[in-house]
């Protein structure tokens, strides 16, 4: 086989590859299905809280947590991809550490950041996106949350330092 040939069949392979992955990820997140862990994707993200399924459905609000995380992912699609991953992360907080939501928060920015796609300009956006919504009777005011936010986002110890860590 030529090399011209080879390139064809590599990108012939490419495209069918390609045309598979919508299914994959409509499937992945098909309303009113308990999507089992490991196996969630948003936004082009696979998203897991360990051994916890994640129920994809239509309700008021993002996402909610109890044994499972609930989420809408028709109100979220709309989010940049790092709030819907965030907010995600964040309920899995909740999975793992009560019903506080700074420690849910403080979960999700640690995590998004040891996974790498939280940086602090993306937290910007974060925040932007949270003063827009507003906030509910159980989360902080944007501003006060965002501060939280941004000190758990903070390198250890930098917070208490005053510095950004450099």
């Amino acid at each position: 086989m030529g090399s011209a040939a080879r390139i064809a069949a590599w990108m012939a392979l490419g495209l069918a590859l390609a045309a598979l992955a919508p299914e994959q990820h409509a499937a992945a997140i098909e309303e009113g299905k308990l999507v089992q862990p490991g196996r969630l994707v948003i936004a082009g993200r696979r998203l897991t809280c360990g051994p916890t399924a994640t129920l994809v459905r239509d309700f008021e609000g993002f996402a909610v947590s109890s044994t499972v995380i609930m989420l809408n992912v028709r109100a979220m699609a709309d989010l940049p991809r790092p709030v819907q991953w965030l907010i995600y992360y964040h309920e899995c907080g909740h999975i793992l550490f009560g019903p506080s939501e700074t420690a849910a928060d403080c979960y999700a920015v640690r995590r998004a950041r040891r996974e790498g796609w939280l940086s602090a300009q993306a937290l910007g956006e974060i925040c932007a996106t949270f003063n827009i919504a507003g906030h509910g009777p159980v989360h902080p005011d944007p501003e006060e949350r965002c501060n939280q936010l941004r000190q758990c986002f903070a390198p250890s110890g930098a917070a208490a330092r005053g510095d950004s860590g450099k």
